[in-house]
């Protein structure tokens, strides 16, 4: 970090940003430090290359970045295009207190697991959207000193799909797109094809670093169990990590978290994407939208017989399960909850003309207590679930300690 000469202001649609020390400087541009227009603390990176290609995966980085919800992935605030003594487009971000490569050689074995852990949900939190980093190292991982929270940031080479491209980036056959100490075999070589499985690799690399210091390379590099014996399985977990032949590795972040779990369970924490907005979230919470909101009724019709209500949204089969097993209810003799028809956001019963109104101010006490009821029954499944989880984590746990037990006492 060095101050400024002279404080730096850019400004956008929405804020004016006072930059007063330059944090970092990278291939592709700058970091600064300063203060928002309310006085919080904040950085901005600037693209310094101007190239149309730089310009296109600045553009697609700022796109995902600013929809980010996941804590332990960079969020961008605020974004323009500097003119001033500073040019180029940036985009504007937290402040962090630094970067994993500082805490390295600083904590301790069980904290290391913590940290990690976060890296980890980042990196998963990124691929569940399909996003592949392609350039992880410590540099690239921020952290905030206040809350011992980490963050990927620098998604500049990172790989998306066509849903979540602003605008379209070819790479090049010969263009190597990732930092060459954590890049993976394959990103050393023009022309192959990098997926997830890279990420993985620099991972793997990366947790060995976290504990003993050294980058492993090659079959002969420092273990983890010679600096933290009770983590000695995590040797084991980051052999299967950095295999040279992709195809090899652990196929995703899930498979690494399933291993580590085997021998320390609570050390991660399992994410999956939400039903509601897409976002990422733990595995075990309910986001059935229509267990979180009842359906609301907005219109009805009454034809020879027959009443017809409609919702403001279509029904599943487990919610009208739910409503029509849900216990005790107030009806109109013989138009009961499992007399009805569901199609999308249709009901349809048969019932008198003078029966009508009371059945559907009947109906619409039920819709609340239906939800409750399916909210109950997806958070029973969910303990269920977790209990058969732990089970099978024991006994993959007892599985190991009896093969280890054994062919230690083996003779030849």
């Amino acid at each position: 970090m060095s101050k400024l000469k002279a404080a730096i202001i850019l400004q956008t649609a929405f804020g004016e940003y006072r930059l007063d020390e330059q944090i970092g400087e990278g291939g592709a541009g700058r970091v600064y430090g300063g203060l928002d227009d309310s006085g919080a603390q904040i950085a901005i990176k600037v693209l310094a290359q101007t190239s149309s290609d730089k310009k296109r995966r600045f553009k697609n980085e700022i796109a995902f970045l600013a929809r980010n919800k996941h804590a332990n992935i960079v969020t961008v605030t605020d974004h323009g295009v500097a003119s001033g003594s500073v040019k180029g487009p940036f985009y504007v971000m937290r402040r962090y207190s630094g970067n994993l490569r500082v805490l390295m050689g600083k904590v301790g074995a069980g904290e290391v697991m913590k940290l990690f852990s976060q890296i980890l949900d980042g990196v998963e939190a990124a691929h569940l959207q399909e996003v592949t980093h392609r350039d992880l190292k410590p540099e690239n991982v921020l952290f905030d000193n206040g809350n011992n929270a980490l963050a990927i940031a620098d998604f500049g080479v990172a790989s998306f799909t066509d849903d979540q491209l602003v605008t379209l980036v070819e790479t090049a056959p010969t263009q190597r797109l990732a930092n060459f100490q954590y890049a993976a075999p394959e990103q050393r070589v023009a022309g192959k094809r990098v997926s997830t499985t890279a990420d993985i690799y620099a991972l793997g690399l990366m947790l060995n670093e976290m504990f003993t210091g050294n980058v492993p390379h090659g079959t002969d590099y420092r273990l983890i169990a010679s600096v933290a014996t009770e983590y000695g399985y995590l040797d084991g977990i980051v052999s299967q990590m950095i295999k040279q032949n992709p195809a090899e590795r652990l196929g995703s972040i899930l498979d690494v978290k399933r291993l580590i779990q085997r021998h320390q369970e609570e050390a991660v924490s399992l994410q999956r994407l939400s039903k509601i907005n897409e976002t990422v979230v733990h595995v075990g919470e309910v986001d059935e939208p229509l267990a979180q909101v009842a359906p609301v009724l907005i219109d009805a019709y009454w034809d020879n017989g027959l009443l017809r209500l409609t919702l403001d949204r279509p029904v599943t089969a487990e919610w009208v399960d739910a409503l029509q097993n849900m216990g005790s209810f107030t009806s109109v003799v013989g138009v009961e909850p499992h007399n009805f028809q569901f199609r999308g956001a249709t009901a349809t019963v048969q019932t008198r003309d003078n029966s009508a109104q009371m059945v559907i101010n009947y109906f619409k006490s039920w819709l609340p207590q239906a939800t409750r009821v399916l909210k109950q029954r997806l958070e029973d499944n969910v303990r269920r679930e977790e209990a058969h989880r732990r089970e099978q984590l024991k006994q993959a746990r007892e599985a190991e300690e009896r093969r280890l037990q054994v062919n230690r006492n083996l003779r030849v």
